[in-house]
């Protein structure tokens, strides 16, 4: 007897502990794959098996999960993975889900009462990652046939209220940013480049994404069980980026307009200069002129130094006199060109500066106000520029 026993027993550990008991997860965009494990009793055996059945049948036919295929029992696993019978700790249940290749399934356990002719189920909803849901259905104890309608409502009650019919799946995708997607502006899920993924019970959700440098983007989804849904968010294109250097070009205008007002102020004082010195060259003509010292020339009357200076007959163009009157033509000559040439050089760098050459007329129309107007006046005259920039 005890050689039978122990040939039993080891024949059930290699059962259990074969791959071949259920197929792998495949869990899809319509459906999420579930196992089903047989519910353990020890007082109602019949009832666990039917209640069992009932189950695999009810996600089945479910649109939104999908049976993972196995018959191992809660029983023969945790026997052979070596984990209490109940409670099952978190560790033995992961190790289950590793065993069945499943990343989620169903199990629980049938038991008589609470009144005579009941028993009760607890069902439990292992999910990796998440808290097990748990759900108690008490009903009546002659119900043996997973085929029964009864019983079929009441499994398919139990999937509903374990939430098997509210499964869906929504992936956010933006671009390849790194940050938080906040689900009904309670659940929080990361962002890893640019993509999430998340289950969420069908129905209206809000989904915000946060990424650092961006804008929030908001949008609200409607969930549908066992399908999944995109969430595609661009990334926000104003007011989260620094501009680029594109967004501001090169003031080329203003510069080549400052460069040609500054050539137009040297100009003018050279001029200004030259002007001073040409008067400085007139007095000294004069005073050569008004001299009394006979070694002094002087012009004859009624004749400029133009005249008789460097003439045949006149005055050579070594003297004095004539030397100032060469040095107030030279100086007049100077002040004249790099006044006239400053002048024009300050009126096209205005022109650069308070203009926009023809591009925008609303703009050139607005810098009207910037003017240059000539004045006029005896023994003066000049040229007044007026505007902003």
């Amino acid at each position: 007897m005890l050689r039978r026993w122990l040939a039993l027993a080891l024949a059930v550990f290699a059962f259990v502990l074969s791959p071949r008991g259920a197929r792998a997860d495949e869990s899809t965009a319509h459906s999420v794959a579930v196992a089903v494990l047989a519910l353990d009793s020890d007082d109602a055996e019949e009832q666990a098996d039917a209640l069992t059945g009932a189950l695999r049948s009810r996600v089945r036919a479910s649109q939104g999960w999908s049976l993972v295929e196995t018959s191992q029992s809660l029983g023969m696993l945790t026997a052979a993975l070596r984990c209490p019978m109940k409670p099952i700790s978190a560790e033995c249940e992961q190790r289950i889900a590793d065993q069945i290749k499943s990343e989620r399934y169903i199990f629980g356990y049938v038991t008589k009462g609470p009144q005579a002719g009941q028993v009760t189920a607890e069902v439990h909803l292992y999910q990796k990652s998440k808290p097990d849901t748990v759900i108690r259905e008490s009903y009546a104890d002659n119900l043996k046939d997973q085929n029964d309608d009864t019983l079929r409502k009441i499994a398919q009650r139990l999937l509903d209220r374990l939430g098997g019919n509210a499964v869906g799946t929504i992936v956010v995708r933006m671009g390849s940013e790194n940050g938080e997607v906040v689900v009904d502006g309670d659940k929080r899920v990361p962002l890893q480049n640019g993509t999430a993924r998340l289950e969420l019970a069908p129905g209206g959700h809000s989904v915000e994404v946060a990424v650092a440098g961006q804008s929030p983007q908001k949008r609200n989804v409607l969930v549908t069980a066992g399908k999944e849904t995109v969430v595609d968010l661009a990334l926000a294109t104003t007011g989260s980026t620094e501009p680029s250097k594109s967004d501001k070009p090169f003031p080329t205008r203003k510069v080549v307009g400052g460069g040609l007002m500054l050539v137009g102020v040297a100009g003018g004082a050279v001029a200004l200069i030259s002007a001073l010195a040409y008067g400085d060259a007139l007095e000294k003509g004069e005073a050569f002129q008004a001299s009394t010292n006979p070694l002094d020339a002087k012009l004859p009357p009624g004749k400029t130094a133009d005249e008789v200076c460097g003439k045949e007959g006149g005055l050579s163009s070594s003297e004095a006199i004539c030397q100032a009157n060469a040095d107030a033509n030279r100086t007049s000559t100077v002040a004249w060109v790099t006044g006239i040439g400053g002048g024009l050089f300050l009126l096209a760098g205005a022109y650069f500066l308070f203009t926009d050459g023809g591009a925008d007329q609303e703009k050139a129309a607005a810098k009207k106000k910037t003017r240059l107007v000539p004045t006029v006046g005896q023994g003066s005259g000049g040229l007044v520029l007026s505007g902003s920039f």
